[in-house]
This record gives structure tokens, sequence and C-alpha cells, in this order.
């Protein structure tokens, strides 16, 4: 997401109501029904297997199925996103201090000789 989707306090606000809202449309519930059934069929094919199934195939059905929970929880988890802290939402720096890096390297190379 860009920054400028939610860098209000009244944006954030209004997103969580939005999502809140969809949560609980009728067509999100069915949309939600209709990926769970999905899911369930998906687990009783890795479960149950089938004709020349091979690694691969299961690994896309999994991964599939894991994507189907992301997709039904993707309101959930947005708005506990925007729940955590503000200093947390709109201060978080995506790259490491150079202090950072130096410890990471410090425990890798620990690591490496142990």
């Amino acid at each position: 997401m860009t920054n400028n989707l939610f860098d209000t306090e009244e944006k954030v606000n209004k997103a969580i109501d939005s999502f809140n809202s969809l949560k609980s449309h009728p067509g999100w519930v069915l949309f939600k029904l209709v990926v769970e059934a999905n899911i369930e069929v998906l687990e009783q094919r890795v479960l149950n297997g089938f004709e020349g199934e091979t690694k691969e195939d299961i690994d896309r059905i999994r991964d599939k199925i894991h994507a189907y929970k992301e997709m039904i929880d993707t309101p959930e988890n947005i708005i506990k996103n925007f729940s955590s802290s503000d200093d947390e939402r709109f201060d978080e720096d995506p790259y490491e201090t150079i202090e950072e890096l130096r410890l990471r390297e410090k425990a890798q190379r620990q690591t490496e000789q142990s």
C-alpha cells in the first residue's frame, strides 16, 4: 500500500470502519463461505491424495490453501495492523541502521564459528 492511502488518523479510522463494515456485508460473508468450502476441498485432496500426484502438485495445493486463508483473513489483518500504535504504524523504517547491521553481522559470525 502506498503511504498516502492511510497517512492520517482520519484515513485510518475510516479504513477501519470500512473493513469492519465489509466483514458483515452479505457479499463478503458469502465470498468467505465459498473460499472456506474451497479450502476444505483442497485439504481433503491433500489428505486423500489423487492419481498421478507429484510433490509439486501437493505443494501447489498447499500454496493455494495458504493464499485462500490469507485472503479471507485480510480485512481482520488490516484492522489489526491499523490498531497497532501510531509510532509503529507511521514511523516504521524498513531499513536497518548501521548499528543493527553490525550487530546482525556479529551474530552471524558467532553462529558460523559455533
